[in-house]
């Protein structure tokens, strides 16, 4: 019988992934929602919180809507696929952090949306977890670091999105949203390496004393059944 462990990778389905992705397309068929759910500096000053997190899902262009919910669908999968340690976490709080990062950094950003930051980020997570693995998929991993880093660094120097196309007059380019992602991706991976490393201590800690302790058990026993006080048993 197969250990949860060691169940295939087929069986665990991208729920939070379809969740994320399926929102903004829901957004999408109901266009009269976008108002209460977009990213809105003042109304978030003003208590409506929410739009932190569904500001993800409003997106101003069909273009821009594909583009985004293709890049974190398959990168969230092959995340949530890779039972990757923490993506479940990173996935429902990087919406949080994203936005509150554009809220103390960028004042002048008004409205904004999309899912492409939460894609950096999913994208930038999945890559640094690959760091370790089989060398031909480490090295695709720091390709794909390098990319990330290259088109934010275009995309912030152009103020042109490399893949997607944004209704001009409508909205701009915000890449400091992409920036936030990867940053997040960063600074949620290194504590996730801190807190499997402390797991990992306290187990062989854990490990350590059982067995310190199991060998004192049989000395003593030893001790008493050499002075005679106890009958050898044998197993």
């Amino acid at each position: 019988m197969d250990t949860p462990s060691k169940l295939p990778l087929i069986r665990r389905g991208p729920g939070i992934t379809l969740l994320l992705a399926g929102g903004a397309w829901v957004v999408a068929a109901f266009p009269g929602w976008a108002g209460g759910l977009m990213y809105d500096r003042q109304a978030i000053l003003d208590g409506e919180l929410w739009r932190l997190f569904t500001g993800h899902w409003v997106h101003f262009s069909t273009s821009h809507l594909v583009c985004d919910t293709l890049a974190l669908g398959l990168v969230g999968g092959m995340l949530e696929a890779r039972r990757t340690p923490g993506c479940g976490r990173l996935c429902l709080l990087a919406p949080w952090v994203i936005n509150l990062a554009l809220l103390a950094c960028v004042p002048n950003l008004r409205y904004g949306g999309g899912l492409s930051g939460l894609a950096a980020c999913a994208l930038v997570y999945l890559a640094l977890d690959g760091l370790g693995d089989a060398s031909w998929w480490r090295w695709a991993c720091w390709l794909t670091l390098a990319a990330v880093a290259g088109k934010i660094t275009y995309e912030m120097l152009t103020g042109r999105l490399l893949f997607a196309t944004i209704n001009p007059g409508t909205a701009v380019v915000c890449p400091a949203s992409h920036l936030a992602g990867a940053l997040t991706a960063l600074v949620f991976y290194r504590f996730s390496i801190s807190a499997r490393r402390g797991a990992r201590s306290g187990s062989l800690w854990a490990a350590t004393r059982q067995s310190w302790e199991l060998g004192r058990a049989k000395a003593c026993l030893s001790h008493w059944r050499a002075r005679g006080r106890l009958p050898k048993v044998h197993s």
